[in-house]
This record gives structure tokens, sequence and C-alpha cells, in this order.
């Protein structure tokens, strides 16, 4: 009996749950709420949510193995740490702005570091089975976030999978009643923003790669930059999929024309 991808994808979880994930934090990483209970129980969920993302995608686009990864930004490896554990015969790229956590994802997880341009200005120098990206555009305004989002779609194989997040309708929920990152009032221009054209920004600061703060996407948005590139094909957009708050965007790099297979 052939395996389908279902069950192929299945059994990976079933052993990827009963493992133990690396609770080794890098003293960079800003993603820890050190000092508040529960903070390593909700770090390691985050990450697991991520797995739990990345398996949907990989049902969806039929594939059940995986050679190449990039996990990009890796940040102090919040999710690196549990996609070695669920893709244990992946090559793991990774890529960070924050070198000391990068060196740290490195070290710890045995990951490769690749070059990617902060501006996405120079196209990737390879291609990766499996993407993810999580909460990069969530801070890059429009023009960034569609060159970023252009990058990914050229960083994909044939049959690569691309899962990017975003922020949406739950974001701004919690932007709101919860987090408040951003004086309330700016945050009242940045919905407008979204109410009128489908994507609001506020920048915070500016780093060497230019503007960077929260953005704020409607799915139509989103989906509009990616509806007009052929090699791509969508394969899903999930609101607050990434651990209740953020959107997810999974697409494949499987050209829409050509004959039925």
């Amino acid at each position: 009996m052939i395996e389908t991808t279902i069950e192929a994808v299945a059994a990976r979880l079933r052993r990827y749950l009963m493992v133990d994930i690396c609770r080794d934090i890098g003293e960079h990483d800003g993603m820890l709420m050190r000092g508040v209970p529960g903070a390593i129980e909700h770090y390691l969920a985050v990450g697991r949510s991520a797995i739990e993302i990345i398996a949907q995608a990989m049902i969806a686009g039929g594939k059940s193995e995986v050679v190449s990864v990039l996990d990009l930004p890796c940040g102090g490896g919040r999710v690196t740490r549990h996609l070695v554990k669920f893709l244990p015969e992946a090559a793991i790229h990774v890529a960070e702005l924050d070198k000391r956590n990068e060196d740290f994802v490195v070290r710890t997880f045995g990951a490769t570091p690749i070059a990617a341009a902060a501006d996405f200005s120079k196209g990737p120098l390879r291609t990766f089975d499996l993407v993810f990206v999580g909460s990069l555009l969530t801070h890059l305004p429009a023009n960034r976030f569609a060159a970023a989002l252009r990058w990914f779609m050229a960083a994909l194989a044939l049959d690569g999978l691309l899962v990017v997040t975003t922020h949406g309708r739950r974001g701004d929920y919690c932007e709101r009643t919860i987090n408040r990152h951003i004086d309330p009032a700016l945050w009242d221009a940045v919905g407008r923003s979204r109410d009128e054209t489908g994507f609001g920004y506020v920048e915070t600061e500016r780093n060497a790669a230019g503007s960077y703060g929260f953005s704020l996407a409607t799915p139509s948005w989103v989906l509009r930059l990616v509806e007009n590139e052929p090699t791509c094909r969508v394969l899903g957009f999930h609101e607050a999929a990434w651990s209740d708050h953020q959107d997810a965007l999974i697409l494949q790099r499987r050209p829409v024309a050509g004959p039925y297979v």
C-alpha cells in the first residue's frame, strides 16, 4: 500500500510530539518574556504552532519530504528548535539581523547561516523546499512588505512551500486590547488606512534596512500581491493560525499554467 501524504505527515507529527524540545534560550532572545510565569511554556507553544501550520501546508501541497529549509528571521530559534525535530533529515538554514541570535541558533541547533540582503534588494542565492517567515512582514511598510514577499517566492524550489505570517483582524484586536505596543491614536490611524486601502503601517524605528514598525493588512490586500505571480499557487490563508495571533499565508511554487497531472 502506498502511504498517502496525510499518513506520512501524521506519522512525522507523532514522532515529533514524542521528542523533547530544547529549552536553552540565548541571552539576547527577546521573544522569551523573562520573569513572567509560564513564559517558557508560551515560548515553546509558539514554535509548536508553527509546526502545525507547516504540517497543514505539507498536506495541502502533497509534500511529505523536505530536504532543505529556510527559517528567516530565525530570531533566537523559537521555531528552529522545533524544525530540527519535525524535519530531522532536512538541512536547516537560517538568517537573522541580530547576529548574536543567529550565532546562537547555528551553534545550538546545527543550522547553516545564509546571506540575505536586509532590504531584499538582491535575489536569493539558492532555493529551498520549505521557507518559514514568522513575524517579519508584520513589521514592514508596504513597499518592503511586497519586496520581501517576492524574495521569498523566488527562494522556493519547485513544489517548495512558503509559510509567511501577517497581522490581520486578530492582530488588530490583540494590539487594541492586549499588547498595546503602539500609542492608541497612532494605531487608530493604522486601522483607518487598513480600512481604506487594505494596508496600514506605523513606523517605530529606522535601521540599516530602512523603516521598521507594525503593519496591518487585509487578506485581500495580501493576496493581490501574489495573484498575478504565475509560478506560485495559493494553498491557503488562515486567520490567526500562528499562536492564535498572526495570519498565515501558504504558497507553493507550482506554475498555474500547464497540463493536468
